[in-house]
């Protein structure tokens, strides 16, 4: 594959490896450039644990699953775990834009409209995205929505929603890169991960494909397997 730009906008430590981490994986280890940036530290999602000593847990956990997974690059942006929808708005758009802006890169993947889980942090990314993504206005970037399936629940232990975005869908094949998605998995030892025993057994257990949707263009494309490939329009019946 032709060296690609890959950036995720995500909202906690863990999001990038349970539903996608396959495909982050795939990418990077095929000479893809992976950014991630992840809005909160998380620092309210370990129980008993006070949230500074919690936010350095978890950014140590997200470290080491962004090594398993080959992301070049990790930026963190500080905001509140549980509150993004409470940060002012103008300023995260005016950050991830700026992001965008200076790496360009040819595909950005975010949250679709059902947050996987319907977390308000989730939520909020995908809006704050999308918007920073068409304020960026990149017309050779591709933005991409991470679309409810098997591996989202999987991964995330939650029922696929039916709130979906209409749009072509680019089936990803990650049947060699399970194995690195469960160790990027079990690094999130604070989350107690699913498959936790060895990774070559429980990665026999996941699916072999993630999906995503593609939010923009606003074209009806075939169907794909790839983030990349070119976008053949669709006539529709």
């Amino acid at each position: 594959m032709e060296y690609r730009s890959l950036m995720v906008i995500l909202a906690h430590p863990d999001d990038e490896s349970f539903p996608i981490g396959g495909t982050l994986a795939k990418y990077a280890a095929a000479g893809a450039y992976v950014t991630l940036i992840t809005a909160t530290a998380g620092e309210h999602g370990v129980p008993e644990v006070a949230p500074d000593h919690a936010a350095a847990m978890r950014y140590a956990e997200l470290q080491a699953a962004a090594a398993a997974l080959g992301i070049v690059e990790v930026r963190h942006l500080g905001y509140s775990d549980g509150a993004i929808d409470q940060a002012p708005p103008d300023e995260v758009r005016r950050r991830l834009r700026a992001f965008m802006v200076t790496h360009r890169p040819d595909a950005v993947i975010t949250f679709g409209p059902d947050g996987i889980s319907g977390h308000p942090d989730h939520l909020a990314i995908h809006r704050l995205a999308t918007e920073a993504f068409d304020a960026a206005d990149l017309p050779n970037t591709r933005l991409y929505y991470i679309t409810p399936s098997e591996a989202t629940q999987q991964g995330c232990g939650v029922i696929s929603s039916t709130a979906q975005t209409s749009g072509s869908v680019a089936a990803i094949d990650i049947g060699p890169f399970r194995v690195a998605k469960v160790r990027a998995m079990q690094c999130h030892v604070s989350q107690t991960p699913p498959f936790r025993g060895p990774p070559a057994e429980e990665a026999a257990r996941l699916v072999c494909h993630e999906y995503f949707t593609l939010a923009r263009p606003r074209i009806m494309a075939d169907a794909t397997d790839c983030l990349f490939a070119p976008l053949t329009t669709a006539v529709p019946a």
